[in-house]
C-alpha cells in the first residue's frame, strides 16, 4: 500500500523537490545582500539608538531584490497550505469516489481503514515536511528583517512565521479530505476546502488570537514625548494620539483622564482657533494616562504554541471523523 500510494503521489512530489531547491538557491542567493546590508548599516554596533541604523537597514533591503523576496515568502506561507489543502487533500477521496474507483481499492485485501491509513500518512507527512522545511527556511532567512521592522508578532508576518503554517497545513489537508469525502466531487470540494480555510486563518487574528493568553494591560502616566497627534469631534469630544510600544501587537492604545474617562476639548486650550502648542500645554497638566492593551513580542512563541495546537486538534477531529466515515457511511 506504502508503495502504491507512492506511485500516485510521486509527480507532486517531484514538483514540490523542485520549487523548494529553487525556493533555497533564492534565499541563498539574497541572504549575503541582507548581510551586507546589516553589516553597511552598523546595526550589530549601534548601541541603544538605532532608529537611524534600523531605517537605513530596511531601505537598503526594500530597494533591493531582497525585499520583493521577502514579501513573496511571506505571502507564500499562506498559499502554500491552502494549495496542500486543495490539491492534495480534497481530491485524496472524492476523486476516487468521483471516478468509481474505490469500489475495486475498498474491496481488496487491504482494508478501507488501512487504506487511509496510508494515505493520510503518506501524504499528509510530506505536507508537514514541505510547509516545515518552508517556514524554517523563511523564518531563518528573514529574521534580521522581522527584529529590525518589529513586526514578528504582528498579524500577517506572524501567521507566516515559527510553526503556526505548520499547523495551518495539517488543518488544510484534513479538511480538504473531510470536504472531499462529504461532497463526493473534487471541484467543488476544493471550493469549499479554501472558503473554509481562509475562514478560519482569518479569524484567528480578528477575534481569537489575542484571548489565547493574557495580553499585558498598562496604565502609565502619559508622556507628550510620545504624543503622536490630536482629533478634535463635532460635539467637543478629543481624541490624543500616542505612540504604542515597540515590538508588540496592540490591542488597544487610548489616553483618557486620571479616572479612566473619555477625553473632552475645552475650548479655551483646543480648538481650531487654538494653536497645537497651547493644546498640548493644557494636556500636559491634566494628568492623563495611556491606557494600553497588548502583545509583547515576548508572547510569540507561547502564542505560536497554542495556536498551532489548536489547529492540530481541528485536523486530528477532522481524520478521526474521515477513519469514522469511511468504514460506515461510504459505499
Amino acid at each position: 500500500m506504502i508503495w502504491f500510494t507512492w506511485r500516485q503521489f510521486r509527480t507532486q512530489t517531484w514538483i514540490t523537490v523542485g520549487g523548494l531547491a529553487v525556493v533555497a538557491v533564492l534565499l541563498v542567493i539574497t541572504a549575503r545582500s541582507i548581510a551586507d546590508a546589516y553589516d553597511a548599516a552598523n546595526l550589530a554596533t549601534c548601541g541603544s539608538n538605532c532608529t537611524t541604523a534600523i531605517d537605513n537597514f530596511l531601505r537598503d533591503v526594500r530597494n533591493g531584490t531582497s525585499g520583493t523576496v521577502y514579501d513573496l515568502a511571506t505571502y507564500s506561507m499562506y498559499v502554500v497550505p491552502a494549495l496542500i489543502g486543495i490539491f492534495w487533500g480534497a481530491p485524496l477521496i472524492a476523486r476516487e469516489v468521483e471516478t468509481g474507483t474505490h469500489r475495486l481499492a475498498w474491496n481488496q485485501s487491504v482494508t478501507r481503514t488501512r487504506w487511509l491509513v496510508s494515505k493520510l500518512a503518506i501524504i499528509g507527512g510530506a505536507s508537514v515536511a514541505t510547509v516545515g522545511l518552508l517556514s524554517w527556511a523563511i523564518t531563518t532567512w528573514a529574521h534580521r528583517i522581522d527584529d529590525a521592522t518589529g513586526d514578528r508578532i504582528k498579524p500577517l508576518i506572524y501567521d507566516a512565521r515559527g510553526v503556526v503554517p505548520v499547523s495551518y497545513t495539517l488543518f488544510a489537508f484534513a479538511l480538504g479530505v473531510t470536504a472531499g469525502m462529504l461532497i463526493r466531487r473534487t471541484v467543488p470540494a476544493m471550493a469549499a476546502t479554501l472558503g473554509i480555510y481562509f475562514g478560519a486563518v482569518a479569524a484567528m487574528p480578528l477575534w481569537i488570537r489575542e484571548h489565547l493568553i493574557p495580553a499585558v494591560h498598562a496604565t502609565p502616566a502619559f508622556d507628550l514625548a510620545k504624543l503622536d497627534g490630536i482629533g478634535l469631534g463635532p460635539n467637543g469630544s478629543l481624541t490624543v494620539f500616542a505612540n504604542a510600544p515597540a515590538n508588540a501587537w496592540v490591542l488597544s492604545n487610548h489616553v483618557v483622564t486620571s479616572t479612566g474617562q473619555a477625553l473632552t476639548a475645552n475650548p479655551q486650550y483646543c480648538s481650531p482657533s487654538k494653536s497645537p502648542a497651547v493644546c498640548e500645554q493644557w494636556l500636559g497638566s491634566l494628568g492623563l494616562r495611556q491606557d494600553l492593551s497588548y502583545h509583547p513580542t515576548s508572547h510569540f512563541w507561547t502564542l505560536q504554541w497554542a495556536e498551532a495546537g489548536i489547529f492540530i486538534g481541528l485536523a486530528v477531529l477532522l481524520a478521526g471523523f474521515c477513519f469514522w466515515w469511511i468504514r460506515r457511511r461510504v459505499s
